[in-house]
């Protein structure tokens, strides 16, 4: 078993497989996400291509004002997309607190209902909090994405003027060929055009797209994880777990050797996550003893005020909701 597997069943202790349920659930939207992302721009593509070759006016000007156009779909598409993704990742991020909070409820013989409608309302507030991150830069996610389709309207129009003299249908392939598979392959086919664009054209035209989308989902991870642990009676801490495919040495690394030792950290202290963009790190969250937890649940109903801790977890996260 590798490293990282270890380390979130140490964590989850024996809600291990609920655990490996709700990182897989992660991983699943990630690969689920990148292949949104790249479809979309597939679909931009032939769109403009179907549009170019179904216009009278055949010249390369033309495609320019065609690929001008199109940047307004691809720009509301992409937002949708990562929106989508948002809201995703912040209920995948839930589902294990939720689980374990449920379990602790039930054998605690607890109403569930007021838990279940408690994660509904920490889902919208990890949306919220995803979307009102702020970046380095200063910029909103909206003007991300804008950025992004305008650097990718200026990299095809710069294909489409470095095919100038060239059959405009040629160029129009040769678009087609960057999008679907890279500037390698492009090259391969139409070195010409590459050797006058020079060191303009990015790799793949989805790079950027595919880095913020990943980045929001595994923030929006992170939003719903902290917040679910912060709601769940039975879950005070997370366990920043290093991933078994991490390249290099970074501040991944101190993170999951901070906190109170091997990355432990109260869910009030979690360093931000993810640390950096494509990171795979898991935030995966610390149930307590939840035997003796059950056993305080019960105290607790028969004297509120012998349980201070859970007194404090009903009145902010349990009884608004019943």
């Amino acid at each position: 078993m590798s490293r990282d597997l270890d380390e979130i069943r140490a964590a989850a202790g024996s809600y291990y497989r609920w655990a490996l349920q709700a990182r897989k659930r992660y991983l699943l939207l990630l690969q689920q996400t990148d292949k949104t992302i790249a479809d979309l721009y597939l679909a931009s593509v032939r769109r403009i291509l179907t549009e170019y070759r179904s216009g009278r006016n055949k010249g390369l000007r033309y495609l320019l004002e065609v690929i001008g156009d199109d940047v307004k779909k691809l720009n509301l598409d992409l937002g949708n997309k990562i929106d989508k993704a948002i809201g995703n990742g912040a209920e995948a991020g839930l589902t294990f607190s939720l689980a374990v909070s449920l379990d602790v409820l039930r054998k605690a013989d607890m109403q569930t209902e007021p838990m279940i409608r408690a994660y509904a309302f920490q889902r919208k507030r990890a949306v919220a909090i995803s979307y009102a991150r702020a970046y380095k830069d200063g910029l909103k996610l909206s003007e991300r994405i804008w950025n992004i389709t305008e650097g990718n309207k200026q990299v095809i129009s710069d294909i489409v003027r470095a095919g100038i003299g060239e059959d405009a249908v040629n160029v129009a392939k040769a678009l087609q060929t960057y999008v679907k598979s890279g500037s390698t392959r492009m090259a391969a086919e139409y070195p010409g055009m590459i050797k006058r664009m020079g060191s303009r054209i990015p790799l793949n035209l989805d790079y950027n797209a595919l880095r913020l989308a990943r980045t929001e989902l595994t923030a929006a991870y992170g939003e719903g994880t902290l917040a679910g642990a912060k709601a769940s009676p039975a879950i005070g801490k997370v366990r920043w777990v290093l991933s078994s495919s991490h390249p290099r040495p970074d501040i991944c690394d101190t993170y999951a050797e901070g906190g109170e030792g091997h990355g432990v950290y109260s869910v009030d202290d979690c360093p931000p996550y993810p640390a950096h963009p494509n990171c795979l790190c898991t935030l995966q969250p610390e149930p307590e003893d939840t035997g003796d937890l059950i056993k305080r649940l019960k105290q607790w109903r028969a004297a509120p005020g012998s349980q201070p801790d859970i007194e404090s977890w009903y009145q902010q996260n349990y009884r608004m909701f019943e």
